[in-house]
């Protein structure tokens, strides 16, 4: 199984074999004759190898003219068809109610299937007369194809989350009316919610949070653990994820001989996640490409400093330095984690994290970035947006805006018959939205 593990591991995140791939894609869109299927094979090829002569190929697919047909034949749609069954948005947030002078509000929606909701039930061109969007990607690169789904969709940008500094040059280079902001998830938390307790009183030498999916690596840890001492406390806590469940963790775990060594935990609340997360020496992330990674800025306001993989494409890695952990490399890792643990209260995690990446900043950052659009583009804006954070969803960081911008959610609903995951009014008898079938595009 070691071996498997592996072989497995290098050809799924070599970036030889995702060139190859790209250029197995581009010949396959040479024979395809719907515009709409090869559209799709080159925007999968342009997302393991994002070269300038793809960007060519795709760009005219891109203007104002042409753009459309990402979202009206739903192209790349069925990988969500599972979330789309459903029309209620989870995972977003009204921070901004619509002013009655014309002033916009701000609706901010994560993940890719939630406005892809928006496109395939409801009249999204005439929700953005009333609203700006903010979108939140969820990985990176990017699934392309459900990005520009969004492109030219309304008169303003779509402002678009990002998962890793380097989308931004990737968004840079279309006229797709998609404006990439300088935020990711992992901006998002609240410090508030952490009490870190002090390193001699920790009780967990390496905590692990990672979903039990192959993509998380597990693997890589218990092969480190071979060579170290046994007196470590490990802790992994996930959930299961891509077909995969802890009884698949463990029989790797045994493969390498640690298995008895190790504590799973199962789909632990955010507050018992919390409360691990304070109460360990190192947070280890082991994941070689996903989106931002969250538990990263977590376990840095837990004051837990973080080890991660060196050569890793993870948007949070930009938070790993001297101050708030280390990089690993793959034949020393033993050596590293041993080290960092012995050491662990020399970091300063959390000082570095309460003065870069605070949900607060992030939320003045926001601000001002919307506010000074407006004002360029001579629209008016006189309130700001309500403070928010993630935990581990989306929240108002001020308990009174749920309450404060109830009454926006039911216009929402009202209007243009969108439902809020956690701010659900009860229907209105009359309606403005006549039918709640999907429409057609």
């Amino acid at each position: 199984m070691q071996l498997k593990l592996q072989i497995g591991d290098t050809l799924r995140n070599s970036s030889a074999v995702w060139k190859l791939h790209a250029v197995g894609l581009r010949l396959k869109s040479s024979t395809q004759p719907k515009a709409e299927d090869k559209l799709l094979t080159l925007a999968q090829s342009y997302r393991r190898w994002p070269s300038h002569s793809m960007e060519r190929r795709l760009a005219p697919w891109l203007t104002a003219e042409r753009a459309p047909i990402w979202r009206e034949k739903r192209i790349g749609w069925t990988r969500y068809h599972q979330q789309l069954a459903s029309e209620k948005l989870t995972k977003s947030l009204i921070l901004k109610a619509p002013s009655a002078e014309s002033e916009k509000g701000v609706l901010y929606v994560s993940f890719e299937y939630n406005w892809l909701r928006l496109l395939q039930y409801f009249d999204l061109r005439r929700l953005l007369e009333e609203y700006t969007l903010v979108a939140a990607s969820s990985w990176s690169p990017p699934d392309f194809p459900a990005h520009w789904a969004l492109a030219h969709v309304g008169p303003d940008p779509v402002f678009m989350q990002i998962s890793n500094p380097s989308d931004t040059d990737l968004y840079a280079r279309f006229q797709h009316n998609i404006r990439p902001l300088p935020i990711m998830a992992s901006d998002w938390i609240n410090p508030d919610y952490y009490e870190p307790r002090p390193h001699n009183q920790r009780g967990i030498d390496i905590l692990m949070v990672a979903g039990w999916s192959h993509v998380k690596r597990h693997w890589l840890l218990f092969r480190a653990l071979r060579k170290m001492s046994h007196h470590f406390r490990v802790v992994l806590i996930g959930q299961d994820a891509d077909g995969r469940t802890a009884n698949d963790v463990l029989r790797e775990a045994k493969a390498f001989g640690v298995a008895d060594r190790i504590q799973m935990i199962q789909d632990a609340s955010i507050d018992e996640v919390t409360k691990h997360q304070c109460n360990s020496k190192t947070s280890i992330i082991l994941s070689a490409r996903e989106g931002s990674c969250v538990v990263v800025a977590e376990s840095l306001f837990a004051n837990t400093p973080v080890a991660m993989m060196q050569n890793v494409h993870i948007g949070s890695r930009a938070y790993v330095n001297a101050q708030t952990g280390a990089l690993l490399h793959a034949d020393t890792m033993h050596l590293q984690l041993s080290e960092m643990m012995e050491r662990s209260a020399s970091f300063s995690p959390r000082a570095w994290a309460q003065a870069n990446i605070t949900s607060a900043r992030t939320t003045e950052k926001l601000n001002g970035i919307l506010r000074d659009y407006s004002k360029e583009q001579g629209l008016p804006w006189t309130r700001d947006i309500a403070p928010m954070c993630w935990r581990p969803d989306p929240i108002y960081a001020q308990i009174a805006d749920n309450e404060r911008l109830q009454s926006a959610y039911a216009t929402l609903q009202e209007r243009h018959g969108v439902v809020v995951a956690g701010h659900e009014v009860e229907r209105l008898v009359s309606s403005s939205r006549p039918q709640t079938e999907p429409r057609s595009l």
